[in-house]
């Protein structure tokens, strides 16, 4: 299984020397999880519904249906355009999962462990025509959900005090992503051809080479 953890720009030459590190960052605050762990989700499947769950907490606390604990962050979130605005610049990084337990869920998975900088591999689309690369997270994405309709998503995940049933967990993470689906479809469709590659770059060598 392929695990993927998405990161802005201005942390990865940080992460080329160190790895991921436990810790709680930004993104893991704004879905209300305060644990140090290193975070990721499994399969292209686990970072659609994560990303989806971004969208929604980010729109409520705009609306102001969610109070987040941290004020900075909420602060970030009216002042900015859109949730990529507030995300910013980044990539989907990806490592193997094989020897990592999983504390939580496909979704929301993580960790104790540190990642080496030497198992993480930088997301990129190369185009078949031109060669072209493009790593934007907000572009993979769109790229990953192309390839999944939300029928696949199946919650999964390990057995703890208050973990939700799989089954309903299921269908409703299936209602999300599908209502994401519907309102994002001129975009998400853009990458539902055979023009690009989804292919993998070195962490060091892609901040040598575009960072």
């Amino acid at each position: 299984m392929k695990y993927y953890h998405m990161t802005s720009l201005n942390n990865l030459h940080s992460i080329s020397k160190k790895g991921l590190i436990p810790q709680s960052g930004d993104n893991s605050k704004l879905i209300g999880d305060e644990k140090i762990k290193t975070f990721f989700s499994e399969g292209f499947e686990g970072a659609i519904a994560l990303y989806v769950d971004f969208q929604i907490v980010y729109d409520k606390v705009r609306a102001g249906q969610v109070k987040l604990s941290d004020e900075t962050i909420t602060q970030k979130i009216m002042e900015s355009k859109s949730l990529s605005d507030y995300l910013g610049e980044g990539v989907y990084l990806q490592f193997d999962g094989t020897n990592i337990k999983n504390e939580r869920n496909f979704e929301n998975g993580c960790t104790d462990m540190t990642i080496s900088p030497n198992e993480l591999m930088v997301c990129v689309l190369r185009g078949k025509n031109d060669g072209s690369i493009v790593f934007s997270r907000f572009e993979i994405i769109k790229y990953m959900m192309a390839r999944v309709q939300p029928e696949q998503i199946q919650y999964y995940g390990a057995k703890y005090d208050g973990s939700p049933d799989f089954e309903k967990a299921t269908i409703r993470i299936r209602e999300k992503v599908k209502m994401y689906y519907e309102k994002h479809h001129v975009e998400i469709r853009e990458y539902d051809t055979e023009a690009y590659q989804f292919t993998l770059y070195g962490l060091s060598d892609f901040v040598k080479e575009f960072i």
